[in-house]
């Protein structure tokens, strides 16, 4: 059988098929061709020893800013795709309606990984977000919102707005925009991504605006606003809206993310539903760095290495209803890959206020496959790892 690549001898971890075990990978036409524990004799170009791996359905992060050129905090997602292992990246409202237009253009059809976007009830999403977007509700555009979504089928999946007082407003102001993007997340069928953070009203009083399938992000973020009550348990509403399908993202960012929240948190039975970074250009020098990074806390936290990956490949799928062709390595498939590596050690991870917790393992991406092809390139020493592998190796 001729393949396109193969990956041998990587120990794969798949929660979307509860796979984890040492198995060979071939990939043809950009899709999953064959997993098997052993591929036979075959024929290939590119055969990558991955002995001592792992191997796992392409990193999907739900909560980044990749507007590169057209709002201050926007990444290159080329390289967030090279250096990370992620394969798809949902841009968390870095544009509006007004905006979108030039961003699906030079950027999300250009792009190495895939970009999805929500769409920012902001007309203007995120150019001006130093000032508070929200501020003057006038800014809000329902129907142009909607109206985005519906023109973008497929690559526009959601709706975002920023809950924080001084982007919405207080009192009436901020509840007013708080409704006009669950207006335009009903009206466009999707659903709406709420960014937690001193907040004019309370995790309760959002959660009760919002349905399953509306996403939480920072979800253990610091501050006045949290999903913690004052005996620093989950809120009752909180772990209710979880069971019923509300999904609550990391969104780690430069200010989202602190430890006690999340050991507290955690002891108490709550899990997020999705590990994301919010990279930009704010947190992508720390203390977020890239998406293993941000995986390798929440082993530090305790959980398992099948929980962490299924937070950042199934989870995220489903949360963006794709689900059949990303966030797996079921055979047809979209080929989309990251090949990690975990070290053993005593490793020091920063949460978002500068507050430090040692863990014993850490994750890095050493190869990343985006639809059935390497990504070239990457950032530091990380990547580099992978130009050491044998490539071209004689079938066997």
């Amino acid at each position: 059988m001729k393949y396109d690549i193969v990956l041998l001898g990587g120990e794969v971890v798949d929660p979307s098929q509860s796979l984890r075990g040492v198995r060979d990978v071939a990939i043809h036409d950009g899709q999953i061709a064959a997993l098997s524990a052993n591929l036979g004799v075959y024929e290939s170009d590119q055969v990558f020893d991955c002995r001592n791996r792992l191997v796992v359905p392409g990193l999907i992060d739900l909560h980044a800013h990749v507007y590169w050129g057209g709002v201050p905090i926007g990444l290159d997602p080329n390289l967030l795709c090279a250096a990370g292992g992620v394969t798809t990246i949902l841009d968390a409202g870095s544009a509006g309606c007004g905006n979108f237009p030039a961003f699906r253009r030079f950027i999300i059809d250009q792009s190495v990984p895939e970009i999805l976007a929500l769409i920012h009830v902001c007309r203007s999403g995120l150019v001006c977000a130093d000032l508070g977007e929200l501020v003057d509700p006038r800014h809000a555009d329902v129907k142009g919102t909607v109206a985005t979504i519906q023109r973008n089928e497929g690559v526009a999946v959601g709706v975002k707005i920023r809950a924080s007082e001084h982007i919405i407003g207080s009192g009436e102001t901020g509840w007013k925009n708080f409704r006009s993007a669950i207006k335009a997340a009903r009206e466009s069928g999707t659903w709406l991504m709420v960014h937690i953070g001193n907040s004019p009203m309370s995790v309760p009083e959002m959660l009760r605006e919002m349905e399953p399938g509306d996403c939480i992000t920072h979800c253990f973020r610091g501050g006045q606003t949290t999903i913690l009550d004052d005996q620093s348990q989950p809120f009752k509403e909180v772990l209710a809206s979880l069971e019923k399908g509300v999904l609550f993202d990391v969104g780690h960012g430069s200010g989202s993310f602190q430890w006690e929240i999340a050991e507290s948190a955690i002891k108490h039975g709550f899990r997020p539903t999705s590990i994301s970074t919010d990279l930009h250009t704010l947190s992508v020098c720390g203390p977020v760095f890239d998406m293993p990074t941000t995986m390798s806390k929440f082993l530090a936290l305790g959980l398992g290495l099948e929980e962490v990956v299924a937070m950042s490949t199934v989870n995220p799928a489903k949360a963006v209803g794709r689900a059949s062709d990303i966030g797996t390595l079921k055979v047809g498939s979209t080929a989309d890959i990251a090949v990690l590596t975990l070290e053993q050690g005593t490793f020091s991870y920063s949460d978002s206020y500068g507050s430090r917790r040692n863990g014993s393992q850490r994750l890095s991406a050493a190869l990343t496959v985006r639809g059935g092809t390497v990504v070239p390139g990457g950032s530091g020493e990380r990547m580099s790892l992978a130009k050491q592998w044998p490539l071209g190796r004689p079938s066997t």
